[in-house]
């Protein structure tokens, strides 16, 4: 038979083989489908899949994985994509798994602080559904309003509040997972109890990075909702006093449920935008905020702003009220987008260092951008010592991309040499796999690579992600 003028594509095998195992609808093929899934939130390194999959709910997901492994490519897990290190990319091709049509809250329990929720559950609709019940959940990356909870674990996000109350990690009591030929196990519980294989393997899963399995739902920890919130800002003229305020609130007995900074360059960025809320120039801002029984935190209210004032500000301002509360976070959180509205490209490192070494690394930050004449820009998790440097260059212009890259490598080097680590929450993906050898050994290095070849032996979940050389090979 001669079809008329042009022929109707043919289905290649792949796409034959992913509508055999999901229903008409869950399979995009076509290159404009697949365009919006070349990047996560690193935004500037690309890599199209061969097709994505949209499971409708935990069932369909496990179908697909009963069946995923005969497909012989690549499988890549993905929630919202807005990831900061290159990891639900498909970076040597095959099928993106998209989970965020899985978005039921399946239980809220009061009497005993927990909750369960699929993986694609969004983290503010979560805490909406939660305030109404006295509860919440405390990691809060700055993505809130659209990343999943699944990414959350894979990554184990942190968020602002994360130097008082902790990471994911502190919240998980249990994970559903897939596993690559389809078998479902369930690693702890509402209790954090024993799984299916009568062991806390959840803890392999929290940060695994899609390298290990699917996750179809979690059973996570709540908190009170604290009886009363204070929040400070305050301005400092350098990197210098700015630095003694962050140390004197680390020791402060109100123990701060939240230390962030802006730097100068960021505070220029928010005075400029909608986000205005009447910061001076050329300034350093630290946001902070005390939590905690109404009668105790108000009683701590003055020693906080007392010791703003000494570290060397003069204009410390507070409020219990919410609207004051909501800008300040809003203009904080909203960072990552602003960026986005200055500069083609940007990447966000996320290095965490003593806070001893505070000034040293932002001073090494600052010269080696300004010497490769690319504009840094620093909004970071100062309690904690998380820095979040951004590098803000067009990858159009020759040359621009290997200077930030040559500056990310000199910056990690230095904060493994303060006595720093590569990732604080956004995970290596295949943005810092190279750096792994800066802090692994060969024999640590051997141990980890275990982990994921236990799980997964041909590496064909998630592959050149954490480990640059953990290639799958059909």
């Amino acid at each position: 038979m001669v079809c008329p003028s042009p022929c109707p594509p043919v289905k290649s095998s792949l796409s034959l083989s992913l509508s055999a195992l999901l229903p008409r609808g869950r399979v995009l093929t076509s290159p404009a489908q697949l365009a919006g899934y070349g990047a996560d939130g690193l935004g500037y390194k690309k890599y199209l899949p061969d097709a994505v999959v949209i499971p409708a709910d935990a069932e369909e997901l496990i179908g697909f994985m009963h069946g995923a492994k005969a497909l012989g490519v690549p499988v890549v897990m993905r929630g919202a994509g807005t990831s900061l290190s290159g990891g639900p990319v498909a970076a040597q091709g095959g099928v993106i798994v998209h989970t965020s049509a899985m978005k039921t809250i399946r239980r809220i329990n009061t009497d005993g602080f927990w909750c369960e929720v699929e993986c694609g559950v969004t983290l503010n609709d979560l805490d909406a559904a939660l305030k109404p019940h006295g509860v919440f959940y405390p990691p809060d990356p700055s993505s809130g309003p659209v990343c999943t909870l699944g990414g959350n674990v894979a990554s184990n996000a942190g968020g602002a509040h994360c130097f008082r109350y902790g990471v994911t990690s502190n919240y998980v009591l249990g994970v559903e997972a897939v596993m690559l030929d389809g078998r479902v196990h369930r690693f702890g519980g509402p209790a954090g109890g024993r799984g299916a294989w009568r062991e806390d393997w959840k803890r392999f899963m929290i940060g695994s990075e899609g390298t290990l399995a699917a996750f179809t739902r979690f059973w996570l920890r709540l908190l009170p909702l604290p009886e009363k919130v204070w929040t400070f800002r305050a301005t400092y003229p350098d990197l210098k006093t700015v630095e003694a305020a962050i140390h004197a609130l680390v020791a402060h007995p109100s123990y701060p449920a939240a230390i962030e900074m802006l730097d100068p360059r960021g505070v220029a960025m928010v005075e400029s935008s909608q986000m205005a809320c009447g910061l001076p120039e050329g300034s350093f801002m630290l946001l902070v905020e005390i939590d905690g029984p109404e009668a105790l935190v108000n009683a701590r209210v003055q020693s906080v702003a007392n010791l703003l004032r000494q570290a060397g500000s003069a204009d410390v301002m507070f409020s219990d009220k919410d609207d004051m509360r909501q800008k300040l976070w809003k203009a904080r959180k909203a960072s990552g987008g602003l960026l986005g509205q200055l500069s083609p490209d940007y990447v966000v490192q996320d290095a965490v260092i003593p806070k001893r070494a505070l000034a040293e690394v932002l001073q090494l930050v600052y010269d080696e951008a300004d010497a490769a004449d690319i504009r840094a820009v620093n909004v970071f998790h100062a309690g904690d010592g998380n820095l979040h440097p951004n590098f803000l260059f067009d990858s159009r212009v020759p040359g621009e991309l290997e200077k930030v890259e040559l500056i990310s490598k000199r910056l990690m080097q230095r904060v493994i040499e303060v006595g720093g680590t590569l990732s604080g929450e956004h995970g290596i993906g295949n943005d810092k796999s190279a750096y792994m050898p800066l802090v692994f050994g060969p024999d640590s290095m051997r141990l980890q690579w275990a982990v994921p070849a236990a799980f997964n032996p041909a590496h064909q979940m998630n592959p050149l992600k954490v480990y640059d050389h953990r290639r799958f090979i059909a």
